[in-house]
Protein backbone atom coordinates (compact mmCIF):
# COMPACT_ATOMS: atom_id res chain seq x y z
CA UNK A 1 0.00 0.00 0.00
CA UNK A 2 1.09 3.55 -0.72
CA UNK A 3 0.23 6.77 1.10
CA UNK A 4 -1.55 9.49 -0.92
CA UNK A 5 1.66 11.53 -0.95
CA UNK A 6 3.77 8.76 -2.45
CA UNK A 7 1.83 8.31 -5.68
CA UNK A 8 1.22 10.28 -8.85
CA UNK A 9 -2.33 10.92 -10.14
CA UNK A 10 -3.37 11.17 -13.77
CA UNK A 11 -6.94 12.34 -14.35
CA UNK A 12 -8.04 12.34 -17.98
CA UNK A 13 -11.24 13.77 -19.51
CA UNK A 14 -13.49 11.98 -22.08
CA UNK A 15 -11.04 13.04 -24.85
CA UNK A 16 -8.07 11.45 -23.04
CA UNK A 17 -6.52 14.81 -22.17
CA UNK A 18 -4.74 15.06 -18.81
CA UNK A 19 -6.75 17.54 -16.73
CA UNK A 20 -5.32 17.06 -13.22
CA UNK A 21 -2.39 15.44 -11.45
CA UNK A 22 -3.47 16.09 -7.87
CA UNK A 23 -5.40 13.87 -5.50
CA UNK A 24 -8.63 15.75 -6.28
CA UNK A 25 -10.42 16.41 -9.52
CA UNK A 26 -12.58 19.50 -10.01
CA UNK A 27 -14.41 19.80 -13.31
CA UNK A 28 -17.53 21.40 -14.80
CA UNK A 29 -17.76 18.97 -17.70
CA UNK A 30 -19.56 15.65 -17.91
CA UNK A 31 -18.79 12.31 -19.47
CA UNK A 32 -16.52 9.27 -18.96
CA UNK A 33 -13.28 10.17 -17.10
CA UNK A 34 -10.35 7.94 -16.16
CA UNK A 35 -7.89 7.84 -13.25
CA UNK A 36 -4.43 6.25 -13.27
CA UNK A 37 -2.32 6.03 -10.07
CA UNK A 38 1.45 5.22 -10.18
CA UNK A 39 4.17 5.22 -7.49
CA UNK A 40 6.30 8.37 -7.49
CA UNK A 41 9.80 8.12 -8.99
CA UNK A 42 9.25 4.62 -10.43
CA UNK A 43 9.05 3.31 -13.92
CA UNK A 44 5.35 3.44 -14.89
CA UNK A 45 3.57 0.10 -14.56
CA UNK A 46 1.21 -1.33 -17.15
CA UNK A 47 -2.13 -0.93 -15.36
CA UNK A 48 -5.72 -0.56 -16.49
CA UNK A 49 -7.06 2.95 -15.74
CA UNK A 50 -10.14 3.27 -13.59
CA UNK A 51 -13.02 4.64 -15.68
CA UNK A 52 -15.92 6.47 -14.12
CA UNK A 53 -18.89 8.49 -15.32
CA UNK A 54 -19.75 12.05 -14.39
CA UNK A 55 -23.39 12.19 -15.52
CA UNK A 56 -25.21 15.27 -16.67
CA UNK A 57 -27.22 16.36 -13.62
CA UNK A 58 -30.99 16.16 -13.81
CA UNK A 59 -32.25 19.64 -13.00
CA UNK A 60 -35.88 19.13 -14.02
CA UNK A 61 -38.27 16.43 -15.20
CA UNK A 62 -41.27 16.76 -17.48
CA UNK A 63 -44.32 16.36 -15.28
CA UNK A 64 -47.95 15.71 -16.22
CA UNK A 65 -51.09 14.79 -14.32
CA UNK A 66 -53.26 12.22 -16.07
CA UNK A 67 -56.78 12.94 -14.82
CA UNK A 68 -59.82 10.73 -15.13
CA UNK A 69 -63.19 12.54 -15.33
CA UNK A 70 -65.24 13.15 -12.20
CA UNK A 71 -68.42 11.53 -13.48
CA UNK A 72 -71.93 12.28 -12.13
CA UNK A 73 -72.43 8.83 -10.59
CA UNK A 74 -68.85 8.31 -9.35
CA UNK A 75 -67.53 9.40 -5.90
CA UNK A 76 -64.05 10.31 -7.11
CA UNK A 77 -61.66 10.59 -10.03
CA UNK A 78 -58.18 9.13 -10.39
CA UNK A 79 -55.19 11.50 -10.74
CA UNK A 80 -51.85 9.97 -11.76
CA UNK A 81 -48.49 11.73 -12.02
CA UNK A 82 -46.63 10.87 -15.21
CA UNK A 83 -42.89 11.58 -15.00
CA UNK A 84 -39.45 9.95 -14.77
CA UNK A 85 -39.33 9.40 -11.01
CA UNK A 86 -35.85 7.86 -10.88
CA UNK A 87 -34.37 11.09 -9.49
CA UNK A 88 -37.41 11.98 -7.39
CA UNK A 89 -37.49 11.54 -3.61
CA UNK A 90 -40.61 13.50 -2.69
CA UNK A 91 -44.04 13.76 -4.33
CA UNK A 92 -46.28 16.50 -2.93
CA UNK A 93 -49.98 16.86 -3.73
CA UNK A 94 -51.76 20.19 -3.19
CA UNK A 95 -55.44 21.15 -3.46
CA UNK A 96 -56.96 24.60 -4.08
CA UNK A 97 -60.72 25.09 -3.68
CA UNK A 98 -62.91 27.68 -5.41
CA UNK A 99 -62.28 30.16 -2.55
CA UNK A 100 -58.56 30.05 -3.44
CA UNK A 101 -57.73 28.21 -0.21
CA UNK A 102 -54.65 26.04 -0.85
CA UNK A 103 -53.73 23.07 1.36
CA UNK A 104 -51.21 20.28 1.10
CA UNK A 105 -52.70 16.78 0.99
CA UNK A 106 -50.34 15.24 3.52
CA UNK A 107 -52.07 11.86 3.44
CA UNK A 108 -51.30 11.61 -0.29
CA UNK A 109 -47.56 12.33 0.02
CA UNK A 110 -45.26 10.26 -2.21
CA UNK A 111 -48.18 8.61 -3.99
CA UNK A 112 -48.04 8.34 -7.76
CA UNK A 113 -51.85 8.11 -7.90
CA UNK A 114 -54.51 9.75 -5.75
CA UNK A 115 -58.30 10.07 -5.81
CA UNK A 116 -59.91 13.49 -6.25
CA UNK A 117 -63.20 13.64 -4.37
CA UNK A 118 -63.87 17.39 -4.52
CA UNK A 119 -64.00 19.88 -7.33
CA UNK A 120 -61.06 22.25 -7.55
CA UNK A 121 -57.44 22.51 -8.68
CA UNK A 122 -55.01 19.70 -7.89
CA UNK A 123 -51.24 20.22 -8.15
CA UNK A 124 -48.31 17.81 -7.93
CA UNK A 125 -44.77 18.97 -7.04
CA UNK A 126 -41.70 16.75 -7.47
CA UNK A 127 -38.46 17.21 -5.49
CA UNK A 128 -35.12 15.40 -5.49
CA UNK A 129 -33.09 14.08 -2.54
CA UNK A 130 -31.77 17.58 -1.83
CA UNK A 131 -35.32 18.94 -1.60
CA UNK A 132 -34.81 20.85 -4.85
CA UNK A 133 -37.78 21.55 -7.10
CA UNK A 134 -37.77 19.25 -10.15
CA UNK A 135 -41.18 19.62 -11.78
CA UNK A 136 -44.89 20.28 -11.30
CA UNK A 137 -48.27 20.19 -13.00
CA UNK A 138 -51.81 21.09 -12.08
CA UNK A 139 -55.28 20.19 -13.29
CA UNK A 140 -58.76 21.58 -12.70
CA UNK A 141 -61.22 18.86 -11.68
CA UNK A 142 -64.92 19.57 -12.27
CA UNK A 143 -67.79 17.14 -11.85
CA UNK A 144 -69.43 16.34 -15.17
CA UNK A 145 -72.93 17.78 -15.62
CA UNK A 146 -73.62 15.77 -18.77
CA UNK A 147 -77.16 14.37 -18.56
CA UNK A 148 -77.13 12.45 -21.85
CA UNK A 149 -77.61 8.71 -21.30
CA UNK A 150 -78.02 5.80 -23.73
CA UNK A 151 -81.64 5.21 -24.75
CA UNK A 152 -82.67 1.63 -25.46
CA UNK A 153 -85.86 -0.40 -24.96
CA UNK A 154 -86.13 -2.97 -22.18
CA UNK A 155 -86.58 -5.69 -24.81
CA UNK A 156 -86.54 -6.22 -28.57
CA UNK A 157 -88.17 -8.88 -30.72
CA UNK A 158 -85.82 -10.55 -33.19
CA UNK A 159 -85.86 -13.52 -35.56
CA UNK A 160 -82.46 -15.22 -35.75
CA UNK A 161 -83.81 -17.70 -38.32
CA UNK A 162 -84.31 -14.97 -40.91
CA UNK A 163 -81.63 -12.66 -39.46
CA UNK A 164 -84.25 -10.01 -38.85
CA UNK A 165 -83.73 -7.58 -36.00
CA UNK A 166 -84.07 -3.86 -35.32
CA UNK A 167 -81.07 -1.57 -35.62
CA UNK A 168 -80.56 -0.16 -32.11
CA UNK A 169 -79.32 3.43 -31.94
CA UNK A 170 -78.69 4.51 -28.31
CA UNK A 171 -77.68 8.08 -29.15
CA UNK A 172 -74.52 10.03 -29.91
CA UNK A 173 -71.47 9.21 -27.76
CA UNK A 174 -67.69 9.09 -28.11
CA UNK A 175 -67.46 5.30 -27.79
CA UNK A 176 -69.60 2.16 -27.65
CA UNK A 177 -69.16 -1.36 -26.29
CA UNK A 178 -71.88 -3.97 -26.90
CA UNK A 179 -71.63 -7.15 -24.82
CA UNK A 180 -73.53 -10.43 -25.05
CA UNK A 181 -72.80 -12.11 -21.75
CA UNK A 182 -69.13 -11.39 -21.10
CA UNK A 183 -68.22 -11.21 -24.79
CA UNK A 184 -67.61 -7.90 -26.55
CA UNK A 185 -69.55 -8.26 -29.82
CA UNK A 186 -69.40 -4.75 -31.31
CA UNK A 187 -67.96 -1.25 -30.87
CA UNK A 188 -70.18 0.39 -33.50
CA UNK A 189 -72.55 3.32 -32.79
CA UNK A 190 -75.53 1.15 -33.78
CA UNK A 191 -76.12 -2.56 -33.29
CA UNK A 192 -78.33 -5.30 -34.73
CA UNK A 193 -78.70 -8.21 -32.30
CA UNK A 194 -79.13 -11.77 -33.60
CA UNK A 195 -78.85 -13.78 -30.36
CA UNK A 196 -81.57 -14.47 -27.81
CA UNK A 197 -80.71 -13.32 -24.30
CA UNK A 198 -79.44 -10.32 -22.35
CA UNK A 199 -77.16 -7.67 -23.84
CA UNK A 200 -75.15 -5.01 -22.01
CA UNK A 201 -74.26 -1.67 -23.53
CA UNK A 202 -71.50 0.61 -22.22
CA UNK A 203 -71.14 4.05 -23.80
CA UNK A 204 -68.45 6.67 -23.21
CA UNK A 205 -69.09 10.40 -23.21
CA UNK A 206 -66.69 12.94 -24.72
CA UNK A 207 -65.51 13.63 -21.14
CA UNK A 208 -64.62 9.96 -20.71
CA UNK A 209 -67.49 8.96 -18.41
CA UNK A 210 -68.93 5.48 -18.87
CA UNK A 211 -72.68 4.79 -18.71
CA UNK A 212 -74.19 1.31 -18.79
CA UNK A 213 -77.59 -0.17 -19.60
CA UNK A 214 -79.02 -3.58 -20.52
CA UNK A 215 -81.75 -4.97 -22.75
CA UNK A 216 -83.20 -8.36 -23.66
CA UNK A 217 -84.00 -9.96 -26.99
CA UNK A 218 -87.06 -12.16 -27.48
CA UNK A 219 -87.62 -14.54 -30.36
CA UNK A 220 -90.53 -13.73 -32.70
CA UNK A 221 -90.46 -15.22 -36.21
CA UNK A 222 -94.13 -15.09 -37.21
CA UNK A 223 -95.80 -12.19 -39.01
CA UNK A 224 -98.71 -11.24 -36.75
CA UNK A 225 -101.66 -8.88 -37.05
CA UNK A 226 -104.17 -8.16 -34.29
CA UNK A 227 -107.56 -6.45 -34.56
CA UNK A 228 -111.02 -6.64 -32.91
CA UNK A 229 -113.60 -9.20 -34.04
CA UNK A 230 -116.48 -6.73 -33.55
CA UNK A 231 -116.98 -2.97 -33.88
CA UNK A 232 -119.71 -0.48 -33.13
CA UNK A 233 -120.11 2.37 -35.65
CA UNK A 234 -120.09 5.80 -34.03
CA UNK A 235 -118.52 4.51 -30.80
CA UNK A 236 -114.96 5.92 -30.58
CA UNK A 237 -114.11 3.24 -28.00
CA UNK A 238 -114.96 0.39 -30.39
CA UNK A 239 -113.44 1.17 -33.79
CA UNK A 240 -111.75 -1.23 -36.17
CA UNK A 241 -107.96 -0.88 -36.06
CA UNK A 242 -105.00 -3.16 -36.70
CA UNK A 243 -101.77 -3.71 -34.81
CA UNK A 244 -98.77 -5.38 -36.45
CA UNK A 245 -95.56 -6.79 -35.05
CA UNK A 246 -92.07 -5.66 -36.02
CA UNK A 247 -91.77 -8.18 -38.87
CA UNK A 248 -94.48 -6.55 -40.98
CA UNK A 249 -93.41 -3.71 -43.27
CA UNK A 250 -96.46 -3.48 -45.54
CA UNK A 251 -100.14 -4.15 -44.93
CA UNK A 252 -103.29 -3.93 -47.09
CA UNK A 253 -106.87 -4.67 -46.05
CA UNK A 254 -110.28 -4.89 -47.78
CA UNK A 255 -113.67 -5.16 -46.06
CA UNK A 256 -116.61 -6.33 -48.17
CA UNK A 257 -120.37 -6.05 -47.88
CA UNK A 258 -122.52 -9.18 -48.14
CA UNK A 259 -122.78 -8.51 -51.89
CA UNK A 260 -118.99 -8.37 -52.33
CA UNK A 261 -118.73 -4.59 -52.58
CA UNK A 262 -115.59 -3.05 -51.08
CA UNK A 263 -116.78 -0.77 -48.28
CA UNK A 264 -113.34 -0.15 -46.73
CA UNK A 265 -109.81 -0.30 -48.12
CA UNK A 266 -106.50 0.69 -46.56
CA UNK A 267 -102.83 0.22 -47.45
CA UNK A 268 -99.88 1.21 -45.28
CA UNK A 269 -96.23 0.83 -46.32
CA UNK A 270 -94.75 2.72 -43.38
CA UNK A 271 -95.77 0.62 -40.42
CA UNK A 272 -94.55 1.25 -36.90
CA UNK A 273 -94.50 -1.57 -34.37
CA UNK A 274 -97.14 -1.32 -31.63
CA UNK A 275 -98.93 1.57 -33.34
CA UNK A 276 -102.39 1.11 -34.79
CA UNK A 277 -103.09 1.46 -38.48
CA UNK A 278 -105.97 1.31 -40.97
CA UNK A 279 -108.66 2.57 -38.58
CA UNK A 280 -112.27 2.07 -39.78
CA UNK A 281 -115.16 3.78 -38.00
CA UNK A 282 -117.89 1.48 -39.42
CA UNK A 283 -119.17 4.04 -41.95
CA UNK A 284 -119.55 3.77 -45.74
CA UNK A 285 -120.53 6.71 -47.94
CA UNK A 286 -121.19 8.76 -44.80
CA UNK A 287 -123.63 6.25 -43.34
CA UNK A 288 -123.32 3.61 -40.64
CA UNK A 289 -123.17 0.18 -42.18
CA UNK A 290 -126.03 -2.11 -41.08
CA UNK A 291 -125.33 -4.59 -38.30
CA UNK A 292 -124.11 -7.97 -39.46
CA UNK A 293 -121.07 -9.96 -40.49
CA UNK A 294 -118.64 -8.51 -43.03
CA UNK A 295 -115.85 -10.39 -44.78
CA UNK A 296 -112.29 -9.08 -44.80
CA UNK A 297 -109.05 -9.86 -46.54
CA UNK A 298 -105.64 -8.81 -45.17
CA UNK A 299 -102.32 -9.07 -47.00
CA UNK A 300 -99.09 -8.36 -45.12
CA UNK A 301 -95.41 -8.57 -46.03
CA UNK A 302 -91.84 -8.42 -44.81
CA UNK A 303 -89.99 -6.68 -47.60
CA UNK A 304 -86.44 -7.39 -46.43
CA UNK A 305 -86.86 -11.18 -46.60
CA UNK A 306 -89.70 -11.19 -49.17
CA UNK A 307 -92.09 -13.00 -46.81
CA UNK A 308 -95.82 -12.49 -47.41
CA UNK A 309 -99.02 -13.82 -45.87
CA UNK A 310 -102.76 -13.50 -46.29
CA UNK A 311 -105.58 -13.69 -43.77
CA UNK A 312 -109.30 -14.10 -44.53
CA UNK A 313 -112.21 -13.89 -42.11
CA UNK A 314 -115.16 -11.87 -40.97
CA UNK A 315 -115.87 -9.07 -38.56
CA UNK A 316 -119.13 -8.40 -36.71
CA UNK A 317 -120.75 -4.94 -36.83
CA UNK A 318 -123.12 -4.33 -33.88
CA UNK A 319 -125.55 -1.58 -32.97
Amino acid sequence: NYSPDSVEYSWRDPSGILVSSTANLITSNYGTYSLEVQPKGSIPCQIEPFNFEIPVPVLSVETNIIAQPLCPDQPNASLTVEADLSEISTIEWWYTDFNNSRIRLLSESNKEEILATNEGTYEVILKNQFDCFMGSDQVLVLRSSDQVRPIVEESYQICPRYEIAPVINPGSFAGYEWYFGDNLVSTSPTFKPFQIGTYRLVVFSTEGCAYETTFETLEECELRVNFPNAIQPGNPDKPFLIYTNYLIDELEIWIFSKWGEVIFHCKNTQLLTEESTCIWDGYFDGQKVPPGSYAYRINFKNLEKNISNEQLGSILVIN
